[in-house]
């Protein structure tokens, strides 16, 4: 009876969520496999340089989660407009950002002779940019 229930819960869950965001389709199926890759990468660069932290996880984690939740807006968004726009950049756009953070923590594994030079030293200026961005508001902050 038990497994019956939550059999029950799980599908309509699952099918709220599918509602949510637009169906589960061929776009979001590929960025839910970059979120996994990015993931499982991300521990293993983590595990590897002896950097791994329940916090950073718990906010990686929050992090995929408010992607589906910008997901849902747009779909929300193009719901509304009678559209099929923002779901797709959206969707697009966070795919982008999962790709590069796949490449970022195969640096981080030690696998950066795998990317090419230009992207690496993109990749590079962008983190520096970042931290320089952080420093900043921590300053402004206090």
């Amino acid at each position: 009876m038990t497994e019956l229930k939550l059999g029950a819960i799980f599908g309509v869950l699952w099918a709220a969520f599918d509602l949510a965001i637009g169906g589960i389709d061929t776009p979001i199926k590929a960025l839910a496999l970059l979120i996994a890759l990015d993931f499982a990468t991300g521990i293993f660069a983590g595990w590897k340089r002896d950097e791994l932290s329940s916090s950073v996880g718990a906010k990686g984690i929050a992090k995929k989660a408010g992607i589906f939740i910008c997901i849902m807006l747009a779909y929300l968004l193009d719901s509304a407009m009678a559209m099929n726009l923002f779901r797709g950049m959206v969707i697009s756009g966070f795919a982008i950002i999962e790709a590069m953070s796949l490449v970022e923590n195969l640096d981080r594994m030690g696998y950066g002779w795998v990317i090419p030079g230009f992207l690496r030293n993109k990749l590079i200026q962008i983190a520096e940019e970042k931290k320089l961005n952080e420093e900043v508001d921590k300053h402004a902050d206090s």
